[in-house]
């Protein structure tokens, strides 16, 4: 169990979601227990080839 913490600022970058190695359920629940106020993402956030 990953104890409950409350976080100002997260950034994220270069988490490539759309990728089979994503693990964006892994990443949604570790927010969800950080609760942080703000999200920055930064980088290659979303991998997609095709528009």
């Amino acid at each position: 169990m990953i104890k409950e913490r409350h976080i100002d600022l997260v950034v994220l970058s270069d988490i490539h979601l759309g990728t089979r190695g994503c693990r964006a359920d892994e990443l949604i629940n570790y927010l969800r227990t950080i609760k942080p106020k703000k999200i920055i993402l930064n980088g290659d956030i979303i991998d997609i080839w095709q528009f």
